[in-house]
């Protein structure tokens, strides 16, 4: 894996950590057999968080704006959002400078993609693929799911209240930094493909840029989000092949110069 600046997020955010690991709150972990408490954070808190988050992520990193590049993802989003036939979240989109390949979800529908990650796929195509995949984890309240694993709702209000505001870059490292379940993963690899289908991109496209991984020989590392505890890459390329497309489907190609967006990049 690429040297990443976006490493250095975790060592920011993780000033702090020890005490916060160590019982700033007392939480218990939902278990699988435990009852879905996602409700008890409503979409307002859920995008008042993510607002949070994201100011500390833009204070840090910098982002790619007003470019081929940003043009070109807005082009990918807003196919894929519009095929949704139904959303809560208001999805912002933002493309952070990294080499990194990787994407991200944080609450409130917000989704950020590495430069890396376009400059490595070889369509939009790809690219709509892994936001797709991300987009899953949002629609499922997976990010949600995981912030209640580190956080009461106590602890949630408190901060949407005004509470120590210390707390929110240790927050955000957890969030950012555990991984989701494999059945989460799965669960959200199964919406990117009827997503995609939807959107009239092929969902052959996910199990190309798992393939592509495969060839540059990128390795798991247990920081990158997209890369953790997913399951392997071939058994996603599997399930990616064997999905089968309704009859009348035809996709619709992007009329983009992927060339020109890389070179954005």
């Amino acid at each position: 894996m690429r040297a990443s600046t976006f490493k250095d997020l975790f060592i920011l955010l993780g000033i702090g950590a020890v005490l916060f690991a160590g019982g700033y709150f007392i939480v218990k972990e939902i278990g699988k057999a435990d009852l879905d408490l996602t409700y008890e954070v409503s979409i307002e808190q859920e995008e008042k968080l993510g607002d949070l988050f994201k100011d500390i992520i833009w204070d840090q990193y910098p982002t790619v704006k007003e470019n081929a590049a940003d043009t070109a993802l807005q082009q990918i989003t807003e196919r894929l959002v519009h095929a949704l036939d139904s959303t809560p979240y208001r999805y912002q989109f933002t493309i952070i400078k990294s080499q990194d390949v990787n994407a991200f979800t944080i609450p409130g529908g917000n989704i950020f993609i590495f430069s890396g990650l376009m400059e490595m796929a070889e369509t939009p195509e790809e690219v709509a693929a892994v936001l797709a995949h991300e987009i899953g984890h949002a629609e499922k309240r997976h990010v949600v799911t995981k912030l209640l694993k580190e956080l009461s709702i106590t602890a949630i209000v408190s901060i949407l209240s005004g509470g120590d505001p210390s707390v929110l870059t240790n927050v955000l490292k957890e969030i950012i930094g555990n991984s989701f379940d494999r059945g989460q993963e799965e669960e959200a690899d199964k919406f990117a493909l009827q997503l995609l289908e939807k959107a009239g991109i092929h969902p052959k496209s996910l199990g190309q840029f798992f393939e592509r991984m495969n060839k540059e020989n990128l390795d798991y590392d247990k920081n990158l989000e997209i890369l953790m505890t997913h399951p392997h890459n071939d058994k996603r390329i599997e399930q990616a092949r064997k999905y089968r497309t309704k009859n009348h489907f035809k996709p619709v190609p992007f009329d983009i110069d992927w060339k020109k967006v890389q070179e954005s990049l």
